[in-house]
């Protein structure tokens, strides 16, 4: 059974985006990330495609329309930048969509992966 990280941000189109494919990357065996916006925007962010270009998450990144958060719970929800009721919240230090921003969340996001690694052991 796969279980699963919901990384949600306000519009799901860049944050919750770039953090799951960075938890895809490095995600630990039966784990996997998706993402969501609490008011979801018509398309990914044009600045998320932009940071990723020419790297190794440029093939995990969802290009699909962002989504709302689904109904279903997750096995663990990470809110960035926003409330979501039971979801762990992230404030972040780098809030544009740039270099920085995604150096802060491949630290947060890889610390993730160890904790939830180390819990299934």
């Amino acid at each position: 059974m796969t279980r699963t990280v919901l990384f949600v941000c306000l519009h799901g189109a860049a944050k919750s985006r770039l953090a799951a494919a960075m938890f895809n990357r490095v995600a630990p065996a039966g784990w996997r990330a998706t993402s969501a916006g609490l008011a979801p925007q018509d398309e990914v962010s044009v600045y998320a495609v932009a940071v990723v270009a020419g790297t190794e998450l440029e093939a995990l990144l969802d290009r699909h329309p962002p989504r709302p958060v689904p109904g279903a719970p997750a096995a663990t929800a990470i809110s960035i930048d926003c409330d979501l009721p039971g979801a762990a919240r992230w404030d972040l230090t780098h809030p544009q969509v740039d270099a920085a921003m995604c150096e802060e969340l491949r630290e947060r996001v890889e610390a993730l992966a160890r904790q939830v690694g180390d819990a299934g052991r």
